[in-house]
This record gives structure tokens, sequence and C-alpha cells, in this order.
């Protein structure tokens, strides 16, 4: 059994008697015997009693914070992370429900690619190294870039992982967004995969429009604007703004299910009417949209196979991210012993689709950490069967060209189609229109093709010779559907090696330069959330006048023809 009580702090125990002697004698051996538990790996961790207590909180220290020596482990059918800390002894916290699909995720790793680090010689302990943006130790590039571009939001949600109410009043001004991607951008020799842009509510942002545009002529292939979808209900002139470049910009839109219990719960209203409304008209204006489900144990962790459905029925639903709740902003009720995990997820989905959708049907991301995230295509064949690229081409298969796409959310190499259907699933619906170069890349997608009735042989004729972009976008718009699962760190489940290779960075602002830190880092401890675009803006005006370094290296840039130019 691993859960223990607390023991004493070392400075409380009672010293050993200085006049004890010596045994004369070598004490009776003690028996051997093995854990009670299977030990998986060491880790550094957190603890959150200390957290709580204010080490990097608010106005807290962050070199103070402590690293623990700690390991995970496996028993009763779980794995466990296990630390010791000095104040507060053993600490043990539920890391993941099954043990057997985690094993299942760590089988999908791949080589990382080094970032430009923030600070090249900034070496210092997590957290404090994040002050300084990425540092050296970092051992993965920026694939997802999320700017918190207002702290604002037309909802008080009970479950907010920000924090964001209406009473908030930060808004980082459109010259602040862009050059701190900018920077990102010329530490990521001029081309960032995608940007997300947060909050807060992003669609609340008075120069939205202006901002997106600004981004679409930087060298992005993919905009995400994260929204609860109050405005898109509503909003007739944004929806036809994001129509009219669904090439480029898509939508990630809160929608947690259809239980009018599951709204109250998190957003602390029935919202059913409004989701249903953003996402028939996101459908008709055929913009790409992810159905983003925030997801409890016991309060909508039995629909996420009807979201999973709902997604499948949905024209331009290209995606379903179940982002489990984790410790962060505002939350009701984590027991850090009992609670939705990664694994726990993967596991309903069988379950909740009959077998539609299983966790056979997802692998680890290959560029991330294979804890940090879950990923899979389901495609729609001509008889009206869903079915999954992992289950098409075979494990095996899948395996053999992880080289493709590994280190790279969207490989300019390779059309967006094909990146969807090779698709360890890296992001999905990417910017269309490269022409298909590779040989081996021919042969997968042959492979697809031959092992599935999906009326692709023109497709295959229309990605070769690039035409009618628009036929084969709605195709992919129609069948074809990527599902994530994505579990954030708090610090009940922190471990260091996850922070080091993150891929998903949130734009701060540090003292004297525009940085970003691993996303997680952000969330856990406040000195840095209070680097983040937003609140940055409110605390420090002197933003708005541009007094911090921006990017002083090559920046890519979109031409008219579509073509990356640098400029300085």
């Amino acid at each position: 059994m691993l859960r223990t009580a607390p023991r004493p702090r070392a400075r409380d125990r009672a010293p050993a008697a200085a006049t004890a002697a010596p045994p004369t004698a070598a004490p009776a051996a003690a028996p051997r015997s093995e854990h009670p538990f299977l030990l998986r790996r060491y880790v550094v961790a957190f603890c959150p009693r200390c957290h709580e207590e204010g080490r990097g909180g608010a106005a807290g220290d962050l070199g103070a914070v402590r690293r623990l020596s700690g390991f995970l482990a496996e028993a009763d059918g779980h794995v466990w992370l296990v630390r010791g800390c000095p104040d507060h002894g053993r600490i043990v916290t539920l890391y993941d429900e099954d043990p057997r699909i985690l094993d299942h995720l760590e089988s999908w790793t791949a080589r990382t690619r080094l970032p430009t680090p923030d600070t090249p010689d900034d070496f210092d302990p997590i957290p404090a190294t994040y002050l300084a943006g990425l540092g050296a130790a970092q051992t993965q590039h920026t694939c997802t870039l999320v700017e918190d571009v207002t702290e604002t939001c037309n909802l008080a949600c009970p479950t907010c992982f920000a924090g964001s109410s209406p009473a908030l009043t930060g808004t980082a001004p459109v010259a602040v967004v862009l050059a701190n991607v900018d920077q990102r951008l010329a530490r990521e020799g001029g081309h960032l995969d995608v940007v997300m842009l947060s909050g807060g509510e992003p669609t609340l942002h008075t120069d939205l429009l202006a901002l997106l545009d600004g981004l679409m002529a930087r060298s992005i292939t993919r905009v995400l604007v994260n929204t609860n979808g109050l405005r898109l209900a509503r909003d007739d002139a944004l929806v036809g703004y994001l129509g009219a470049h669904r090439d480029r910009v898509e939508v990630y839109l809160q929608f947690d299910g259809f239980d009018e219990a599951t709204h109250r719960h998190h957003r602390g209203a029935d919202l059913r009417e409004v989701k249903r409304r953003a996402v028939a008209r996101l459908s008709a204006a055929e913009v790409f949209t992810t159905l983003t489900m925030t997801c409890a144990l016991g309060v909508n962790d039995h629909e996420i196979g009807a979201v999973v459905r709902h997604a499948l029925a949905t024209p331009f639903v290209c995606g379903v991210s179940v982002q489990p709740v984790f410790g962060s902003g505002r939350g009701t009720g984590i027991d850090p012993l009992d609670r939705l995990t990664h694994t726990g997820v993967l596991r309903r989905l069988g379950e909740q689709t009959d077998g539609l959708v299983t966790w056979h049907d997802l692998i680890g991301l290959p560029c991330s950490h294979p804890h940090c995230c879950s990923i899979g295509y389901l495609l729609r064949t001509e008889g009206g069967t869903w079915r999954s690229l992992v289950g098409l081409l075979g494990e095996d298969t899948l395996r053999a060209h992880l080289a493709l796409v590994s280190n790279r959310i969207a490989d300019q190499e390779l059309p967006a189609e094909l990146r969807r259907l090779v698709a360890e699933a890296l992001v999905g619906l990417h910017r269309e229109g490269a022409s298909l170069a590779r040989d081996d890349v021919r042969q997968l997608f042959a492979t697809v093709c031959d092992r599935c009735d999906l009326g692709l042989t023109s497709l295959v004729r229309v990605v070769v010779t690039g035409r009618d972009r628009e036929a084969l976008r709605r195709l992919v718009g129609e069948r074809v559907v990527r599902v994530t699962v994505k579990p954030f760190m708090d610090v009940d489940l922190m471990i260091e090696e996850r922070l080091l290779q993150c891929c998903v960075h949130a734009g701060t602002v540090g003292a004297e330069q525009h940085q970003c830190v691993p996303f997680c880092a952000a969330q856990a401890w406040g000195p840095l959330a209070a680097t983040k675009l937003a609140t940055a803006a409110r605390l420090r005006p002197e933003l708005d006048t541009g007094e911090v370094e921006a990017a002083t290296s090559s920046v890519g840039v979109l031409g008219s023809d579509g073509e990356v130019e640098v400029t300085r």
C-alpha cells in the first residue's frame, strides 16, 4: 500500500542518545522482502502542500521551490506519484488510472527538436529558470504557442483554469502580442506551426480582427481561437470573417457535454443552446472546429463518448480534445487520490462508443512527452463506417513512418491532406496546397487507399496535381475527425521531465525580453502566471509603449504568393 501517514519532520525528531554504546555484535539480518509496488521510473516532483502554503505562490520566491526526489509506482491497478518532502513527509497522489494504457503511450516516442533558448546560459533549476523563458536545459521546441490576449471574459465559470472573469481588465495590445510572436518566430527559424489565442475570452479583444490579420501575415501554419462560443452563437460578422479565412484560422470551442448538470457545474449556467448554435454556425461556414471538453470525474466523464459521436456526426467538426480538470485557476473538489486522468479518459472511449473508438486507436503524441497528449484519426468510409488510422495501417506501419512528422506539427514538405491521414495526428488540418514530393509518403497514402473504401482514388489525383483544393477540403471536413486527450499538470501531477519536454508554450514577458515558458509551469506558479501577456499588460503599463526587447533576428513572413519572405 502506497498511502502512508506523513512522517515527522527531520528537525522534530528526537536526537539519538549521545551516550549510546555501539553494538557489540552485528544485528540479526532483516528478512528480505519485495516492495508492495512495481517501480516504473524515478522522477523529480514537487510538494503540493508546500505549494498551498505559498512557496512559488502569487508572491512566492521560485528559487525556494523544493525539487523532490520521487518515483512513479504501480500498485492497486493504478500508477502513483510518490515523493518525500522534508516538511510534509511522504506525499502520494494518483498519477494515472491504467498502467497498461500508459505503457502503450510510452511506446510512441521520437527524437525531440532542440529549441533556441531564450536565455542560452541559464541553467537555473525549475521552476525559477522559466523567469528568463526557455533555458538551456529545455529539450523540445515550440509546437504550439499559446498567447493569453485578454484576462476578461463574458462568463465567470466555476471551472476555469485561467481564473478569468468579467471583473479582470488586462488586455495585451496587438503590438505586444505580435512582438511576442515575432520573438518566437526568430527563435524557431522563421516559422511557427500553431499560434493559439486564449485568455480570458479572446473574442472580446477590442482589436481581434487586426490581431488575426497580423498573425496571418506571418509564417504561421494555423491560427487557433480558443473560445466559449457566446459571441460566435450570435455575431454574423465574426463568423463571416472566420469563414473567409478558414484556410488559416480554426476554432477550439469549449464544449463540455449535453447534460444540464454538466453545464451548471462547469459553467454556472445552462449553455446547451448557445453551444448548439455556435457549432451549427461554424459548420455551415465550413470553419474547422475542435470541441474542447473539460472533463471531471463524476460530473461529465460519462459524456465523453457522446461528445465524440457528436463530432463524427457534424461536418467540419474536425476534432475532439478531452482535457481532464486540473488544479489551476478556479476548480472544485479535485481529489488527488481519486481523479480523472489521461488513461482514464482513454479507457472510457471504448466503453462509451460501443467500441467505435478505443484507446488502441490513439497513440502518444511523438513530439511531446508521451504522458502529455494522445491522438488519433478516424476516417469515414463510403459505406458510412468510421475506422481509425491506426486500425487501417497497423501500428507497425505507423511506427515506420514516425520520422515523417515526429518533430513538426505541420511539415511544409507534405500536403496538409496527407499530414492529416498519416497523422499520428500531430494537430490536424494544416495549410493546404503543397505538392506531394516524397516517394515514401506516396506509398503510405496509397496504403491508406488500398486498405479502406474511402473513394480516395480521385483524392490521390487531386493531391498529386494540386487541383480542386476546395473539393479536397470539403471531403476532409466531412470524413476525417481527430480525437485527442490533453492532460495538463497541476502540482499534484507535476514532474520535471514533462516540463523539459513540453512543446506547448505560453507567451510571456520577462524583465528584458519577450519569451515563453511551458504552459503547465505558467499555470502552476504565480510569478510565471504574472508574466503571461494579458496579466503583464495590466501589471506593467510600460509594455504598451514597447519598452521590451523585441525580436532582432530574421522573421518569416508570408508573401502574397504564399512563399516565406525573410525580414528583419
